[in-house]
């Protein structure tokens, strides 16, 4: 098992290199973070000088833009199997009924239309591509 240090760690450096890509400095994401009342040294921050905080991550992730779930699975391996604590809470909760997970796709009356949408598209493009061929 790896310490919560070297997981601290990797958060530090998966954050570093998320600014990095962002296209923003790290001046800009302060900047950024000032205007949302969060001051925060960044560089300081993302170079080990003081703990990292979980408010400070996630201050950071908003400006970034990224979902916290996205970062833990930019970091962490989903397991391998359930916690057995939440398999027992989903059982609490669930009635006895099988939930889906994360994993399995739902997907609401607008996904259905768009997905309806660009099937249409395809079947055009495919209708196309028989014409030009003939």
């Amino acid at each position: 098992m790896v310490s919560s240090q070297a997981d601290v760690a990797r958060v530090r450096e998966v954050l570093a290199s998320l600014v990095d890509l962002s296209g923003l400095s790290r001046r800009e994401v302060e900047r950024r973070l000032a205007q949302q009342g969060c001051g925060l040294d960044v560089s300081r921050l993302l170079g080990g000088k003081f703990e990292l905080k979980l408010h400070q991550m996630l201050d950071m992730i908003r400006v970034l833009e990224i979902h916290p779930v996205e970062l833990f699975r930019l970091i962490f391996k989903e397991p391998e199997a359930r916690s057995p604590l939440l398999e027992r809470v989903q059982a609490l909760f669930a009635g006895g009924k099988p939930q889906l997970g994360p994993r399995h796709l739902r997907l609401t009356e607008k996904d259905l239309d768009e997905l309806r949408r660009r099937l249409d598209e395809m079947t055009q493009l495919v209708e196309q591509l028989k014409t030009r061929l003939k």
